[in-house]
């Protein structure tokens, strides 16, 4: 039954009174007769559904803004001193999960004195996700990025790479390349209102690496080691990729999920300006969640990537398609192994978790809370697919890190974590303290 609008309500109960009153005057004499009046169309304005709404129970407007910052401070003697921060801004809207849309912004600069005081490294990113397009029926994420990194790593090729160095040689840039990458990636979710989206992807970027006098990566390029294959990607090119799948997304929060899945399956293809590079990559990314008893959560990722075709030497050390991530060290992958340590075109690797959440606490009106997290990760890599012993050994091989961290979740979608990993591996880059430490914004996974 459609329901009568305030206005309609209002006009019937003038009208019946000044009925009965025109009766009555109707038998006294004849009344004039007068054009039909129209009344006023009365249009009725629905609010925005992001306009200030009532406070949940818990105190909190579903619709709201949240805004949270985190320092960064770090540095070694390869970089100087590093600073920045990163910062998150996310707008909810009561019935859009898990926000109607979120912006994270993180810089980061070193300096050091080298004939003057000057940059020696930088990491600017911006991301924009927007989850809520087109009435609910697209999600888009977008991610904008220049990455300097001076001492980003190369040890060649295969799970058997050796960190050994040459006889009377010290490590300075031995495996070290300077790094400078300007990249713009789309990822495009079609939901179906089911936990199967469709998955469309679009990565364009920019490479211009440079190698050192006597690295490694100068050694390889000029002369190939043990069967290794070639070495592309040291000339500057522009690179674009296309990539189709499919998410399967059971979790019950994307900020500190619980409970659940998330599953990512992809198929994609680059090509690139110089250096013959073209290839493709199939990968999938198997995510599980569990809890254990009270907040103590079970964690767990598995990472399994293929490449084929004339790839470049810097997308050997990285696994997936829609957003490819170093597997083997740095924050996204084999923690405590360092960035780079390992490259090939078939990878595997494990992310293990513990994690637990404190109770909630309130500063300033700001809602907080620490979590922890104890870690294992685990992998291994092969050069291609004749699985060549010489370069990728006769063993198991596994390359592991294991350590823990705190987080801290501000307010809802903003989470800065501090984690340190121990790995045999580190010790190739900091013999004194085998131990990597990383900053970095939301959860590992």
């Amino acid at each position: 039954m459609k329901r009568a609008s305030p206005g309609a309500a209002i006009a019937a109960s003038l009208f019946v009174p000044a009925l009965a009153l025109w009766g009555s005057l109707a038998a006294a004499e004849p009344a004039p007769i007068l054009p039909p009046v129209t009344p006023p169309l009365v249009r009725e304005t629905a609010p925005h559904p992001c306009d200030p709404g009532k406070p949940w129970a818990g105190g909190l407007d579903p619709h709201r803004f949240e805004l949270a910052g985190f320092p960064i401070i770090g540095g070694n003697s390869d970089i100087g001193f590093q600073f920045g921060g990163a910062a998150t801004l996310t707008r909810f809207c009561d019935g859009v999960l898990p926000y109607l849309w979120n912006v994270d912004l993180l810089l980061s600069a070193s300096a050091k004195n080298e004939s003057g005081l000057s940059l020696v490294q930088q990491s600017h990113v911006l991301r924009l996700d927007a989850p809520d397009l087109f009435d609910g029926r697209m999600r888009m994420d977008g991610r904008a990025s220049f990455q300097r990194t001076i001492n980003e790593g190369y040890y060649g090729l295969g799970n058997a790479s050796s960190a050994a160095l040459p006889t009377g040689a010290t490590l300075g840039r031995q495996f070290q390349y300077l790094q400078q990458e300007g990249r713009a990636r789309f990822i495009v979710r079609v939901h179906t209102h089911t936990p199967f989206d469709l998955a469309l992807g679009a990565n364009l970027r920019y490479e211009s690496p440079q190698s050192y006098s006597g690295s490694k990566l100068a050694d390889d390029v000029a002369t190939p080691q043990n069967g290794a294959t070639a070495i592309r990607g040291v000339d500057p090119a522009a690179l674009g990729g296309l990539a189709v799948g499919a998410f399967y997304d059971t979790r019950d929060s994307e900020f500190i999920t619980t409970t659940g899945v998330f599953y990512q399956v992809g198929l994609g293809g680059t090509v690139g300006s110089a250096d013959g590079i073209g290839y493709g990559n199939a990968s999938a990314i198997l995510a599980h969640y569990a809890p254990i008893v009270g907040p103590v959560i079970f964690a767990n990722r598995l990472v399994t990537s293929f490449s084929f075709g004339n790839v470049p030497f810097y997308d050997l050390q990285q696994g997936g398609t829609f957003e490819p991530q170093y597997l083997f060290g740095g924050e996204t992958g084999v923690r405590g192994v360092p960035n780079g340590r390992y490259a090939g075109k078939v990878m595997v690797a494990s992310n293990t978790e513990i994690r637990a959440t404190l109770p909630r606490f309130t500063i300033f009106k700001q809602r907080l809370r620490f979590g922890t997290t104890a870690f294992f990760d685990a992998g291994r890599v092969w050069q291609d697919y004749s699985f060549n012993p010489a370069v990728d050994g006769r063993t198991l091989g596994l390359k592991y890190g294991i350590g823990g961290g705190v987080f801290l979740q501000w307010g809802e979608a903003a989470i800065f974590r501090v984690e340190a990993a121990y790995s045999p591996d580190a010790v190739a880059e900091n013999p004194g303290f085998p131990v990597g430490i990383y900053v970095s914004d939301g959860l590992m996974f």
